[in-house]
């Protein structure tokens, strides 16, 4: 089976050229991070803070399990086990390929939309959409075609399921708390299994990192949503409204906010440890790279979703 998967994408690679290269470079972004932060806080800040909620906490718990089974399965990289394979995307493919992240991200946010908006036109979009960027993780080589096929399933599985319990619920505090301990016991959990799995004759700092640091991120971004929505419940409570230029501006300034925010402390973080510096036998510090992603994350998304609506709501926009 992988050396037929292998086949599609030397098969994809052979027909590369500049157009190709930017065209698929293009679609995979609308699996990435940026385009699931733009895309939920638009509709969050802008469109429908009620859709927004759900469809952000569909999406995150998505990712995080996503996350979990990257590591369950550990299934190395097509350009890891091929090296006439290009990885044209270097920058966003750490960690293991099974399922692929991109296009059950692509595939939980788009059919998502369409699952609380109800529209044909957005179911038509989320499959081209997901399609498009399963085919650009193959051309860039990064995922097999069952990477991209099981990802691209567990986002649309979820995405329903999700509608189904919380798409008219009302009160979402008790899976918000269930989310919230389940997030912490899986992250220390998660840390000590791979303490005692990597803790031989010498620990393996970098591995640790390496096997941790999507989940941390994750589980992260889910601790940091129940938190954030609290925040805005309790002491924002803003409204959405119609102004196409103040919406506008509340979008802008909002990604920018976040954006600046996730930056910052990924530089303030590095100068305390640095992943990339990991050497062997480093217990203490490969623990706390991955912990500082889980925070990070954490207050990236605390910002977006509770503090960053006080500040709109301040200056009435």
């Amino acid at each position: 089976m992988m050396e037929f998967e292998l086949q599609i994408i030397r098969w994809l690679q052979s027909l590369r050229n500049g157009f190709l290269d930017t065209m698929f470079e293009f679609f995979t972004m609308f699996g990435e991070e940026l385009m699931v932060i733009a895309i939920l806080g638009g509709i969050y800040w802008c469109v429908n803070k009620k859709v927004g909620e759900r469809l952000g906490i569909t999406v995150f718990i998505s990712l995080g399990f996503n996350s979990l089974l990257k590591i369950i399965f550990m299934r190395l990289r097509p350009f890891m086990v091929d090296e006439s394979i290009v990885n044209l995307r270097p920058e966003t493919s750490g960690g293991y390929s099974m399922p692929s992240g991109h296009a059950q991200s692509a595939s939980t946010v788009f059919f998502g939309v369409y699952q609380f908006f109800k529209k044909k036109s957005l179911l038509i979009i989320a499959i081209i959409i997901t399609t498009l960027v399963a085919i650009s993780r193959m051309y860039i080589g990064v995922h097999y075609l069952s990477d991209v096929i099981v990802g691209s399933l567990l986002g649309i599985i979820i995405t329903y399921l999700m509608y189904r319990l919380i798409g008219k619920k009302e009160d979402l505090s008790v899976i918000y708390k269930f989310i919230l301990v389940l997030s912490l016991m899986t992250l220390v959990g998660f840390f000590i299994y791979n303490i005692v799995l990597l803790n031989e004759v010498t620990f393996d700092s970098y591995q640790f990192y390496f096997n941790t640091e999507a989940l941390a991120k994750m589980l992260g971004t889910l601790v940091g949503f129940v938190i954030g929505i609290k925040i805005e419940k309790k002491y924002v409570n803003f409204a959405n409204h119609t102004n196409l230029l103040k919406n506008t501006i509340r979008f802008i300034l909002g990604i920018g906010i976040i954006f600046v925010t996730r930056l910052a402390l990924k530089e303030l973080f590095h100068l305390i440890v640095n992943p990339e510096n990991l050497v062997d036998d480093q217990m203490f510090a490969s623990i706390l790279a991955s912990f500082l992603d889980f925070l990070r994350y954490v207050i990236m998304v605390v910002v977006g979703l509770g503090f960053y609506p006080m500040l709109f709501k301040k200056i009435k926009i």
